[in-house]
């Protein structure tokens, strides 16, 4: 594979997502290592949206930086952004992340959010897999994590402007084990969506699974997105999610049920609880959890960089429905016309 023009030598594949394929890409002239994302087919994913979502995000910190974008010579979008150490899935995947530091990886991300939609931009798709730490040095110290950057928000591929409400309705968008209620429900989606997938997250951090997490994905997506939606709404109103966390937690589960589609949380509040929390908790970082950053480090070092099978098929939905699936379980539109999401039209 080549990209025009290019100054980077393209390795291995680090990952894939439903329409996109991430490689290591070294610069030739400094050697310096960075993450490059490309389309699996021209014109079918959503990396030129993501292109001008960071555009926009410059500065922020806690955002990847645009290293530089373009196309390939087959006409596959790309993006260049610095390369990150690991996710929070593959951190999880050691279960060795104590309560402060999910407090923390917590209050962290809030803080990037908060940043972010003060420009108008939602994410709407916070899972553990878009958070990713910066290197293995983060999780030395409570401080470390809350060093802004260290902990950082990636894949904007779904974000959109708050003011593009045509969009943001009459649509299912994000994953269905962390997507909010009001995107179950198919309704005008807002900055709370964000704050309640993040609740998600860290629940399922905290308590290694969430409660409507099925055993099997049915063949009908429209299906699982109402019976996974109709567990979230009994499931909410109880404290079986923060049962694991300070009291403060259940707190900023009731917040978020207090606010609009349109109203902007009060981050201060709610950045307030998590400061109460990781001082109630006064927890030290698991002494275990080095271990699992020294195992994900022994898994890179072996170059297990077998890449992720590519999942061709296409999701269809019945002629008469006003429902358009948007969502990681998408694996390829139905038309190559539609190169963003935002060239679906209602």
């Amino acid at each position: 594979m080549y990209l025009l023009n290019s100054e980077y030598k393209i390795s291995q594949s680090l990952g894939s997502g439903s329409n996109h394929i991430v490689f290591k890409a070294q610069h030739i002239l400094t050697q310096s290592i960075y993450a490059l994302k490309i389309e699996k087919k021209p014109g079918i994913g959503q990396i030129e949206n993501e292109i001008q979502i960071l555009q926009e995000l410059f500065g922020i910190e806690g955002i990847p930086k645009l290293i530089q974008f373009g196309k390939t010579k087959d006409l596959k979008n790309f993006l260049i952004i610095p390369i990150l150490y690991c996710s929070l899935q593959d951190l999880r995947k050691s279960n060795q992340l104590s309560l402060s530091a999910i407090l923390a990886i917590g209050l962290s991300v809030l803080r990037t959010i908060k940043s972010f939609h003060k420009r108008g931009i939602l994410h709407l798709d916070i899972k553990p897999e878009n958070i990713m730490i910066s290197s293995s040095e983060v999780f030395n110290s409570i401080e470390q994590i809350l060093t802004p950057g260290n902990v950082q928000l990636i894949d904007f591929g779904l974000s959109q402007n708050l003011s593009n409400s045509q969009f943001l309705k009459h649509t299912f968008i994000g994953s269905l084990r962390f997507a909010s209620r009001q995107s179950h429900k198919i309704e005008e989606l807002g900055y709370k969506d964000d704050i309640e997938s993040l609740l998600y997250v860290l629940a399922y951090l905290r308590n290694k699974n969430l409660p409507w997490q099925l055993p099997q994905q049915s063949a009908n997506q429209l299906m699982d997105i109402k019976k996974i939606g109709a567990i979230k709404d009994q499931t909410y109103n109880t404290t079986l999610l923060s049962q694991s966390f300070p009291p403060q937690f259940y707190q900023f589960q009731l917040y978020i049920d207090t606010l609009t589609h349109s109203s902007l949380p009060d981050y201060d509040y709610i950045e307030e609880l998590f400061k109460q929390m990781l001082q109630f908790n006064e927890i030290q970082i698991s002494p275990r959890f080095q271990e699992s950053i020294t195992y994900i480090q022994e898994q890179k070092d072996l170059g297990n960089s077998e890449n992720v099978k590519m999942n061709e098929s296409i999701s269809k939905l019945g002629a008469d429905t006003r429902v358009v699936i948007i969502s990681d379980l998408i694996k390829a539109y139905t038309t190559i016309k539609i190169k963003s999401i935002k060239d679906i039209h209602f």
